[in-house]
């Protein structure tokens, strides 16, 4: 059995970090992802691609692939979330930019203004 394997894409909200007792740092990407009940939903990165954190800034809309998993302890079962590979589609200051554009646009004027009422 290879795995369980996940997919997806949404909207950072913040990055926590997490040190273990043995000094060692991991990383927890809140992923705020829309629809008709939206969620928050951490995904924990790792390694190589933990040291990429500084390029993901919250409002950045990051696409990730990963694995799901768990582990049993005194009989629960906890999830697990972890990405083994993140990309941002767009970051925060680009859709901020986009949205001023589109607030100033205005419509050339027609060609023709044989129509104007006055």
């Amino acid at each position: 059995m290879d795995g369980f394997e996940f997919s997806g894409q949404g909207r950072l909200s913040r990055v926590e970090t997490f040190t273990t007792k043995s000094g060692k740092n991991i990383l927890t990407l809140v992923i705020e992802v829309n629809g008709q009940y939206p969620q928050l939903v951490p995904v924990k990165v790792f390694g190589r691609l933990a040291e990429r954190a500084d390029e993901w800034k919250p409002g950045d809309v990051l696409s990730m692939t990963g694995r799901l998993g768990g582990r049993d302890w005194n009989g629960k079962v906890y999830g697990e979330i972890t990405a083994t590979n993140v990309e941002v589609v767009a970051s925060k200051e680009q859709r901020t930019a986009g949205k001023h554009r589109d607030e100033h646009y205005q419509a050339p004027p027609p060609d023709d203004d044989s129509d104007v009422p006055f």
